[in-house]
Protein backbone atom coordinates (compact mmCIF):
# COMPACT_ATOMS: atom_id res chain seq x y z
CA UNK A 1 0.00 0.00 0.00
CA UNK A 2 1.32 3.20 -1.21
CA UNK A 3 1.23 6.56 1.56
CA UNK A 4 0.02 9.28 0.48
CA UNK A 5 2.23 12.28 0.45
CA UNK A 6 1.54 15.58 1.54
CA UNK A 7 0.77 18.41 -0.76
CA UNK A 8 0.70 22.21 -0.26
CA UNK A 9 -2.91 21.83 0.03
CA UNK A 10 -2.70 19.69 2.66
CA UNK A 11 -3.15 20.48 6.39
CA UNK A 12 -0.41 18.76 8.72
CA UNK A 13 -1.37 18.69 12.41
CA UNK A 14 2.50 16.91 11.97
CA UNK A 15 5.60 16.68 9.76
CA UNK A 16 8.97 15.70 10.50
CA UNK A 17 12.06 14.86 7.75
CA UNK A 18 15.61 14.10 8.99
CA UNK A 19 18.24 12.02 8.58
CA UNK A 20 19.27 9.64 11.21
CA UNK A 21 22.82 8.47 11.19
CA UNK A 22 22.81 6.58 7.66
CA UNK A 23 19.30 6.27 7.28
CA UNK A 24 16.67 8.93 6.68
CA UNK A 25 13.11 9.14 7.96
CA UNK A 26 9.84 11.22 7.39
CA UNK A 27 6.84 11.05 9.41
CA UNK A 28 3.81 13.20 8.88
CA UNK A 29 -0.40 13.53 10.26
CA UNK A 30 -3.10 14.47 8.23
CA UNK A 31 -5.05 16.98 10.53
CA UNK A 32 -7.99 15.34 12.50
CA UNK A 33 -6.36 11.89 12.02
CA UNK A 34 -4.72 9.84 14.77
CA UNK A 35 -2.40 7.92 12.53
CA UNK A 36 1.18 8.75 11.66
CA UNK A 37 2.60 8.22 8.36
CA UNK A 38 5.78 7.17 8.06
CA UNK A 39 8.45 6.43 5.06
CA UNK A 40 11.99 5.36 6.53
CA UNK A 41 15.44 4.20 5.23
CA UNK A 42 16.98 1.90 8.18
CA UNK A 43 20.32 3.20 9.48
CA UNK A 44 21.20 -0.24 10.31
CA UNK A 45 20.02 -2.64 7.10
CA UNK A 46 19.74 0.58 4.53
CA UNK A 47 16.07 -0.89 3.46
CA UNK A 48 13.32 1.63 2.66
CA UNK A 49 9.69 0.67 3.88
CA UNK A 50 6.95 2.64 4.95
CA UNK A 51 3.80 1.90 7.33
CA UNK A 52 0.85 3.54 9.04
CA UNK A 53 0.47 3.72 13.15
CA UNK A 54 -0.38 5.23 16.17
CA UNK A 55 2.73 7.04 17.45
CA UNK A 56 3.07 8.06 21.11
CA UNK A 57 6.60 10.02 22.62
CA UNK A 58 8.17 8.01 24.83
CA UNK A 59 11.02 9.08 27.57
CA UNK A 60 14.11 7.35 26.38
CA UNK A 61 17.83 7.20 26.83
CA UNK A 62 20.31 8.14 24.43
CA UNK A 63 23.85 8.96 23.92
CA UNK A 64 24.68 12.68 22.94
CA UNK A 65 27.60 13.70 20.60
CA UNK A 66 29.44 13.79 23.78
CA UNK A 67 29.16 10.37 24.68
CA UNK A 68 27.32 11.72 28.01
CA UNK A 69 23.58 9.69 28.18
CA UNK A 70 20.66 11.77 28.11
CA UNK A 71 16.90 11.50 28.41
CA UNK A 72 14.60 12.72 25.74
CA UNK A 73 10.85 12.23 24.89
CA UNK A 74 11.36 10.48 21.08
CA UNK A 75 9.10 8.51 19.00
CA UNK A 76 10.09 4.86 18.18
CA UNK A 77 9.80 3.15 14.97
CA UNK A 78 10.55 -0.72 14.70
CA UNK A 79 12.35 -1.73 10.98
CA UNK A 80 10.07 -3.79 9.48
CA UNK A 81 13.24 -5.91 7.91
CA UNK A 82 15.67 -5.92 10.54
CA UNK A 83 13.73 -5.00 13.71
CA UNK A 84 15.72 -2.14 14.56
CA UNK A 85 14.75 0.44 17.07
CA UNK A 86 14.69 4.05 14.71
CA UNK A 87 14.60 6.91 17.02
CA UNK A 88 13.50 10.12 16.13
CA UNK A 89 13.74 12.49 19.18
CA UNK A 90 11.68 15.64 20.05
CA UNK A 91 13.26 18.97 18.78
CA UNK A 92 13.49 21.61 21.38
CA UNK A 93 12.55 25.14 19.58
CA UNK A 94 15.89 27.66 20.58
CA UNK A 95 16.19 30.59 19.86
CA UNK A 96 17.89 33.85 21.36
CA UNK A 97 15.24 35.32 23.84
CA UNK A 98 13.24 32.10 24.38
CA UNK A 99 12.32 32.09 28.12
CA UNK A 100 12.59 35.68 29.03
CA UNK A 101 8.85 36.45 28.86
CA UNK A 102 9.26 38.48 25.50
CA UNK A 103 6.10 38.20 23.45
Amino acid sequence: MALRKPTSQDKLSFFTKRTIGEGKIMIWQFEGENIFNIEYTCPNCKKSGEKQMELERQKVSIKDEKGKRKRVNAFIIKCDFCGYDIIVEQWAKRFPGAGKGKA
